[in-house]
């Protein structure tokens, strides 16, 4: 029997993105997508503690449907518009961080005090400043404040409040990017290198950010809503945290995306080059879906582990912190360099070229 070559490559694309679960950038995260799929899943619980069977597991399926768009877009584009969209994948990646943060602080949902918060927004500043290695001391220490400032926004400040450390962390982060941060404040080691309309945009949507959704009454709006009745809450939630994994995956997981891309923008059309990362997604998607299958069996000990949901919470929410830290920082691509590479991708990257 003959195969059909593009076929195969399908098959290709999908195995490489099963290959590619096991990079440096991708594993690491799997104990944050489960810390995150424990958050969901107590906060899916009814007020006895139970839980839907398939509620996990959907919670799953948004998140793979958050890269897989991803990756699918730049499967289309390919050439001269995946160019661009490259460019924009920093801003994503960067707001994307802010964005985990936030709903790490929500998931964690503390009532401590303004002493704790204060001491737990000092460690979050100093974790930002210890992994952003890469980075000028001033860029630093402006984006280990600025995280300082998000973290302290967890506590449950006035809506006025809220909206104060969201524009000091756009504010921060604009300082940290813009391209003529430098020039201004007479500081070469200072600032970025975003023009400065991007930089205003982005900084706004951190703002935005920060200001609304790290309000921590919104959050119990959304519990008490979600107690009231069964329908399931913050599927656009896992949506966008699998946008985000998606976007700090991009920079660094190996040669394996960037030959998918590189075989992509090659072919002569948009629908080809979108199946081919499609295809590249659901390899990438299938242990995530299998965690998140088999961790509905979670729903059946709620009600027996009651008293310790708020420190499965605060673990979980503080691991999505940690998390959106390393990829605003860069420290996924960085992962990537220290860590070698599977040995099959060398394997699979030798078909791929035979085949081609």
């Amino acid at each position: 029997m003959i195969v059909d070559s593009q076929n195969l490559t399908f098959v290709l694309a999908a195995v490489f993105g099963l290959v590619s679960f096991f990079s440096p950038c991708v594993l690491p995260l799997v104990p944050v997508y489960i810390g995150y799929l424990t958050g969901a899943t107590i906060a899916g619980a009814d007020a006895e503690g139970r839980v839907s069977r398939w509620f996990t597991f959907s919670h799953a399926v948004a998140l793979v449907a958050g890269f897989t768009v991803i990756f699918v877009l730049l499967g289309a584009v390919g050439g001269a518009l995946g160019m661009a969209l490259n460019r924009a994948i920093p801003a994503i990646v960067r707001v994307g961080g802010v964005m985990l943060v936030v709903f790490g602080l929500r998931i964690a949902h503390t009532r401590w005090s303004i002493g704790r918060w204060i001491v737990t927004a000092l460690i979050v500043a100093l974790f930002a400043f210890a992994v952003n290695i890469r980075e000028t001391l001033p860029n630093r220490a402006l984006m280990a404040s600025m995280f300082g400032v998000i973290a302290l926004a967890g506590f449950a400040w006035p809506v006025a409040g809220h909206i104060v450390l969201g524009v000091l962390a756009g504010a921060l982060n604009f300082l940290a990017i813009w391209d003529g941060t430098g020039a201004l404040l007479g500081m070469p080691d200072l600032g970025g290198f975003t023009s400065t309309f991007a930089a205003i945009g982005e900084s706004a949507l951190i703002a935005l950010l920060v200001a609304w959704a790290s309000r921590t009454e919104l959050f119990y709006m959304e519990r008490r809503a979600t107690l009231s009745n069964e329908r399931p809450r913050g599927y656009w939630t896992s949506f966008l945290t699998g946008v985000v994994f998606a976007a700090g995956w991009t920079p660094c997981v190996g040669p394996i995306l960037a030959s998918i891309l590189a075989l992509a923008a090659t072919e002569q059309s948009i629908g080809r080059g979108a199946a081919l990362l499609f295809f590249y997604s659901i390899g990438l998607a299938i242990p995530f879906l299998i965690a998140g299958l088999a961790f509905n069996q979670l729903g059946r000990y709620l009600p027996k582990i009651s008293k310790y949901l708020p420190a499965i919470s605060l673990v979980s929410g503080f691991l999505l912190v940690a998390v959106g830290v390393v990829i605003y920082t860069g420290g996924l691509q960085l992962m990537s360099t220290l860590v070698p590479q599977v040995e099959l991708e060398s394997w699979l990257l030798g078909i791929l070229g035979g085949g081609g």
